[in-house]
């Protein structure tokens, strides 16, 4: 009776072990290779994205399965393209390691976006705040309403828009604000208005006042900083600076050597794990700065910088990314911070960090390159005249 036992024991003992190691293997990656009576190693995609419910496309062969899904592949590169009936495809090859995990994080956007007027009462000269998340414009030639205007691109519970509002009023006789230069604080919740007094009609003087975002100020009380302008202007280089030491100083070292002696326009992504460039000389990025991450981006990469030529570095993965990019594009880093905004002379197209994807979001006229991602990245704000009749205004152009 005991030996009975114990047979029993040990074999319940021994099926549980098996039954763990199988789940265990499944969970790793492995598939049961039937043919051959062996565990298969393979790798896991987490298929993804942003909509859901996209079909999935393997070498050209479309499966059941819609994202979001996880599906196993043996070992092996795949050319993977996921697809929705309205949106643009996303298509990219992609390295399937056994036992690894790797995600697609596809970002479709509308074939056919949709164009919404934000303002109504004309908008010229519109700047971005430092923080993407308001934007100053100036109204002329509408009496009461002329002046000084903000809009808020952060948006309301719904994806409901938030409404513009004057924070600077044109005197009938006085003032013209919207003849004025202004620029943003660093912190977002000033801009300095400076503004060209005409004395004699020879001779003129320069005014600059400091007027605070969040509501209006009364133009009757304003006060004169130009004797401290320099002093403003030092301390908000100042602020911008060590913001942008502290972001550089997460970068390797020997990265950040090269980047000190030949690159410009250095600009980090939303998330800070990503830099933008362009190379001022010729160098090369050493090689494992920092410890590679198991199932990271596998696609091209370059290591040898080319003066003029735009460069994305991502500092969680170690691979710096050369930009296909026209001569003319302005880039700004989209929310998301895995996409990037070229806006040229006609066209806003988007792009991923990783020089693959470009889509063409905005095809169309509009106003002094003037293109910038919401902070929510479900749209894109220009500056733009429907018609040659119509004054300038600005509309927003869904991306979801």
């Amino acid at each position: 009776m005991i030996r009975k036992r114990l047979i029993i024991f040990l074999v319940v003992f021994l099926g549980i072990g098996l039954v763990a190691y199988f789940l265990i293997k499944l969970a790793s990656g492995y598939r049961p290779d039937f043919i051959n009576k062996t565990m298969r190693p393979t790798g896991l995609l987490v298929a993804t994205s942003i909509p859901n419910q996209g079909s999935i496309l393997i070498n050209g062969k479309t499966l059941k399965t819609k994202t979001a899904t996880t599906i196993s592949l043996a070992p092996g590169e795949y050319e993977i393209e996921i697809k929705k009936d309205g949106f643009s495809s996303w298509k990219k090859k992609i390295l399937i390691e056994k036992e690894l995990v790797v995600k697609t994080e596809a970002y479709l956007f509308p074939t056919y976006p949709d164009l919404k007027a934000l303002t109504s009462t004309s908008a010229s000269n519109p700047v971005i705040s430092s923080d993407g998340k308001k934007v100053v414009f100036a109204v002329a030639n509408q009496d009461e309403k002329n002046g000084l205007w903000i809009l808020d691109l952060t948006e309301r519970p719904l994806g409901l828009a938030r409404e513009s509002y004057q924070i600077l009023q044109s005197a009938p006789k006085g003032r013209d604000f919207a003849k004025a230069t202004y620029q943003w604080a660093p912190d977002s919740k000033q801009i300095l208005v400076t503004l060209t007094k005409s004395i004699t009609k020879t001779k003129s003087v320069e005014e600059n006042f400091l007027i605070d975002t969040n509501n209006l100020n009364d133009n009757t009380k304003l006060i004169d900083v130009t004797d401290q302008l320099l002093t403003i202007q030092k301390g908000w280089k100042n602020e911008e600076k060590i913001l942008q030491e502290a972001k550089l100083g997460k970068l390797p070292e020997e990265l950040l050597q090269i980047l000190d002696k030949g690159a410009k326009d250095i600009t980090f992504s939303l998330d800070e794990t990503k830099v933008l460039y362009t190379a001022t000389a010729s160098a090369s990025i050493p090689k494992n700065l920092i410890s590679p991450l198991p199932g990271a981006n596998n696609q091209p990469e370059t290591r040898d910088l080319t003066s003029g030529k735009t460069y994305v570095y991502d500092l969680k993965e170690d691979r710096n990314f050369a930009l296909d990019l026209p001569q003319e594009a302005k880039v700004n880093w989209s929310p998301t911070s895995r996409h990037l905004f070229l806006v040229q002379k006609d066209k806003v197209s988007i792009i991923e960090y990783d020089n693959t994807n470009r889509v063409d979001v905005y095809s169309g006229p509009f106003e002094n390159s003037f293109a910038f991602p919401f902070p929510s990245g479900n749209k894109v704000l220009v500056l733009t005249s429907l018609s040659k009749e119509t004054p300038s205004n600005l509309y927003s152009i869904s991306l979801k």
